[in-house]
């Protein structure tokens, strides 16, 4: 419903902000960003052509107009600011639970830009307090959230967040934490990583020194845990637990700096670690989180390394692994994800036993089967699906086969939903294919 002109409009958010009188006085800096000198009169003639067009609306003569006082006169409800304000207040005196559905219903009504369209000293200033109110109450929501347990129903929302603030600290914090309580370390060290660039190459600022913190403890896996978050469900009495075999073949044969990236990743004790010709070989004991190991721990190898490695992972079948992190499907696979440099294979077994039996440590979509002789299921840490290898006959066609994609071709950094915005990287398939020639 369109109610007059922006001057008519400006005047009434100035009225519609207020459950108390507006002195006369105070209106001109609400409507004019420099009011001129016959404001007094002007608004006198803004003010009756707002009375016409709500009573035309059918909203009745809502306006008071006396002793140098204006008023609108409407109820806290029929207000969206005003409801939204007294959302806020009563989140702050019930239980977390309560409180997050109170906040869930208040950034419902602040969607969009707030008084748009509109200008003037007043409104340019309340827009700001609006903007601010908004990202506090979506910044505490998430807080909540992630208390209760609810971290992976926040990541859409906290990505998007952080696209749109990424200097906030307490954005990104809220973002890390969430991304490594689902078990994706690397994308949350990632976020770090962009609050870093933002902060020092462009604001030149300092980091926050919490964020700092966390980022060691992610790094360390030793960020607590809140009471509802149950990192690892418990086997079952029946389950048996086996060991993991862990081979890890480098590009080039760089035994000894895989086994220093290794080392320096090592939060257990109890890990036998081995060299064989190409490949360094990793026994995990079964009392060892086997989620963690394929999570937290190859993603800690995945940023400490900086050249290609191929790993594979079984459970007690060490020729399989090997064969796994030979395979051609995994260098593939790393070929097309350009800027990683460690690709994961686990055996069908693995995939069944900890990675969908135990989904609340990994993203199940984060793994692509194989979908050759070999099986198995493949995975490169920070990114959240899979790149599609080169498939080996496209990469001798000719650049003008019909099967061959023209353009670029664009990987999704995350879950890809109507509606919402995501991270993606833009990789020149064609480029790369004929590099490889």
């Amino acid at each position: 419903m369109q109610l007059g002109t922006e001057k008519e409009q400006c005047l009434l958010v100035a009225l519609a902000l207020k459950s108390t009188p507006v002195p006369r006085d105070a209106l001109a800096e609400w409507v004019w960003e420099d009011p001129p000198d016959n404001a007094a009169a002007e608004i006198d003639r803004y003010m009756t052509r707002l009375r016409k067009c709500l009573v035309e609306a059918g909203a009745g003569d809502l306006l008071d107009n006396r002793n140098r006082l204006c008023r609108l006169n409407v109820e806290d409800a029929q207000v969206d600011v005003r409801r939204f304000e007294a959302l806020i207040a009563r989140s702050h005196s019930v239980a977390e639970g309560q409180a997050a559905t109170l906040l869930a219903e208040a950034l419902d009504l602040a969607d969009g830009v707030p008084l748009a369209g509109l200008r003037s000293r007043r409104i340019e200033a309340h827009r700001t307090v609006l903007v601010e109110q908004r990202l506090a109450a979506q910044i505490r929501l998430a807080e909540i959230e992630i208390r209760l347990g609810r971290y992976r129903d926040c990541i859409p929302g906290l990505t998007q967040l952080f696209l749109e603030h990424r200097d906030n600290a307490d954005v990104t914090r809220l973002t890390m934490s969430s991304l490594h309580f689902a078990g994706r370390t690397q994308d949350a060290l990632d976020t770090f990583a962009t609050y870093r660039k933002q902060i020092v190459e462009i604001g030149g600022l300092e980091v926050d020194t919490e964020l700092e913190k966390l980022q060691r403890m992610i790094i360390d896996n030793a960020v607590p845990y809140p009471a509802q978050v149950i990192p690892i469900p418990l086997a079952s009495a029946q389950e048996v637990r086996r060991e993991l075999v862990v081979v890890l073949r480098p590009d080039g044969q760089d035994l000894s700096a895989l086994r220093t990236a290794i080392s320096q990743s090592l939060r257990w004790d109890g890990i036998d670690i081995s060299t064989a010709d190409d490949r360094v070989v990793c026994v995990v004991p079964a009392d060892i989180p086997h989620a963690e190991v394929l999570t937290s721990w190859l993603d800690r190898i995945a940023s400490e390394v900086r050249f290609p490695v191929q790993v594979g992972v079984s459970a007690e079948d060490e020729e399989l692994a090997t064969s796994l992190a030979g395979s051609d499907y995994a260098r593939r696979v790393l070929a097309a994800a350009r800027t990683k440099n460690l690709v994961v294979v686990v055996s069908d077994d693995v995939h069944e036993s900890v990675v969908r039996r135990r989904g609340v440590w990994n993203e199940e979509r984060s793994y692509r089967q194989v979908d050759e002789h070999l099986g198995g299921w493949v995975r490169v840490p920070g990114y959240s699906v899979p790149p599609r290898p080169v498939r080996a006959e496209e990469r001798h066609r000719g650049d003008r086969s019909p099967d061959v994609i023209n353009g670029p071709t664009v990987y999704v950094q995350g879950r890809a939903r109507i509606g919402e915005q995501f991270n993606a990287a833009v990789i020149n398939m064609n480029a790369r294919r004929r590099d490889e020639r």
